[in-house]
């Protein structure tokens, strides 16, 4: 009866081993979350856009074209995954009601390119690092925050804007802009950048997530 029940406890034993040797196995069978970047990874690209429109105090400054360039890279994660940067980013042929405008990107630190929700090739995230100065006559501002994103797989456009959550503030102003901008003013923003990969070329990225 001993030898019995000392062979059963063995046989036991065994199996317990067994089990927990196999479960790892079968959890690093399971894939986590992946944002993929298409046509390979890393990709680089470019950017091009048409009318960019600035909204500060209800007062318009539209630029007539922009250009970014930047990185795109398949990175795992659900969501706030960062899957590329931009830098750098111009603004050409600015305007306002006060005439002339200088708006000059500060990419030093790569703006970064952050998905949140995929559904039917669209992603949906935002820009964050958002850094630029401005200069308007005799006022200079510096502003800085996030800013929305939208890309389409199937267009290959990059629409960004701002919204309640995602918005850009100034931090700074000189005292010409007394009377019209100060800081803490928040700013509105609106692009459409057709995106090509390489630098340059004419395929449209993709990006794609599998849960």
């Amino acid at each position: 009866m001993r030898r019995s029940l000392k062979k059963l406890g063995v046989a036991a034993g065994a199996a317990v081993a067994a089990v927990a040797f196999a479960a790892p196995a079968a959890t690093a069978g399971v894939a986590a979350p992946v944002w993929t970047v298409g046509p390979s990874s890393p990709e680089a690209f470019s950017g091009s856009s048409g009318t960019v429109v600035f909204i500060f105090n209800g007062i318009p400054m539209t630029c007539m074209s922009s250009a970014a360039k930047g990185d795109l890279a398949t990175a795992s994660g659900a969501t706030d995954v960062t899957v590329g940067t931009v830098a750098p980013l111009t603004w050409s042929n600015c305007t306002s009601p006060f005439g002339p405008v200088a708006p000059t990107a500060d990419t030093s630190t790569p703006w970064k390119l952050n998905a949140n929700t995929y559904s039917a090739g669209v992603t949906h995230g935002y820009i964050s690092g958002v850094k630029l100065r401005m200069t308007i006559t005799t006022c200079a501002v510096t502003v800085a925050g996030r800013l929305a994103a939208t890309y389409s797989n199937s267009t290959g456009r990059l629409e960004v804007t701002d919204d309640s959550t995602y918005k850009l503030t100034v931090l700074t102003a000189t005292p010409g802009c007394a009377g019209y901008l100060a800081v803490g003013d928040t700013w509105a923003y609106s692009a459409s950048y057709s995106l090509v990969t390489p630098v340059g070329g004419t395929t449209r990225p993709t990006l794609v997530y599998t849960p």
